[in-house]
């Protein structure tokens, strides 16, 4: 797929799509419409700058909408693809397009580790989390790790905790009790901002094992799943598929268990209002949804790729049409 997007900058005269996204006549081929309004065709040149998006599911990824508009939005000659790398290949990948002149990518499941193993500078965040969702390269062609997932979280969880500050502190987290569901990579990233922030983490994951693996990795406690709901946490942070489309009717933790003081971030962004914080809201708790985390972490990589500051409202403005039921492209 990303082949029939750069063709443009590479000296092709020609591209291929489809009429219609609902006739796929080639694997990868994409339609008129996502080619002009999504990855803004006509503007590609030789001057245009290439990002990447590299995982494996990639498709349903929706970096490239997000990013895409961001560059149109700040007027920047660039343009952001997906491709699908499987897993255990990342290095040879990456060195395989290296003749492209690519200087920055986005990474997702299943190459953070893998990631952060190849760059060969790393962030604090990158060493203290041991995974990167996003490489840099510099003027002497080397690699820089940076992990977005975690400021970005810890941004969210802040401005629940006070929404009027421009920027809240940081301080605001120091002996607050937090209930961490789940212990996957989100978990892992969300909860090590959190530790190095003074929060009194407790993780709860359906596998214990898991739970009790990540708690000594990080420095904090955690408990069994059928468990998570005897304590009498400050803040809830959702970080398991649980509740995400198609399964809209699950929930991570039961309505009974929400109290009027809490702050529920649940990190699954579409939809955008989950079962949990549409209860949560019931409740009176304060609720931070995961378009927040989503669009914040994007946002910064953007500043890393351009040296600009993310438009976070047209990025966020990008993903809430993406995930509407409508499917607005425009």
């Amino acid at each position: 797929m990303p082949s029939r997007v750069l063709c443009g900058k590479f000296g092709s005269p020609l591209t291929y799509a489809t009429f219609s996204s609902d006739r796929e006549l080639a694997p990868g081929q994409l339609s008129f419409e996502v080619m002009r309004k999504i990855y803004d065709y006509d503007a590609i040149n030789a001057d245009t700058q290439v990002y990447a998006v590299l995982g494996d599911p990639i498709a349903h990824s929706l970096s490239p909408l997000v990013h895409n508009r961001a560059f149109k939005a700040a007027g920047v000659n660039a343009v952001y693809v997906p491709w699908r790398i499987p897993q255990g290949s990342l290095t040879q990948s990456l060195n395989d397009l290296d003749p492209l002149g690519i200087r920055g990518f986005s990474i997702t499941i299943p190459h953070k580790e893998a990631a952060a193993e190849f760059a060969q500078h790393c962030s604090d965040d990158v060493r203290a989390i041991r995974a990167a969702n996003t490489l840099i390269r510099d003027e002497m062609n080397e690699w820089h790790a940076h992990n977005t997932d975690a400021p970005a979280a810890l941004e969210s969880i802040l401005r629940g905790l006070d929404p009027t500050a421009d920027i809240p502190s940081p301080d605001l987290l120091v002996s607050r009790k937090v209930l961490l569901l789940g212990a996957g990579g989100a978990a892992r990233a969300v909860g090590t901002a959190l530790v190095r922030a003074g929060a009194l983490v407790m993780i709860s994951s359906r596998t214990a094992k898991r739970a009790a693996e990540l708690a000594e990795s990080i420095g904090c406690t955690h408990c069994t799943w059928e468990n998570r709901g005897a304590g009498d946490p400050d803040i809830i942070v959702n970080c398991t598929p649980i509740g995400m489309h198609p399964n809209v009717d699950d929930t991570p933790y039961a309505e009974n268990w929400l109290q009027e003081h809490m702050i529920v971030f649940d990190t699954v962004y579409n939809p955008e209002t989950t079962l949990l914080l549409k209860q949560a809201r019931t409740k009176g708790c304060r609720v931070v949804p995961g378009i927040e985390m989503f669009v914040r972490q994007a946002s910064m990589q953007f500043e890393m790729f351009t040296g600009q500051p993310g438009p976070l409202d047209d990025m966020r403005l990008a993903v809430r049409r993406a995930i509407s039921p409508l499917g607005d492209l425009d």
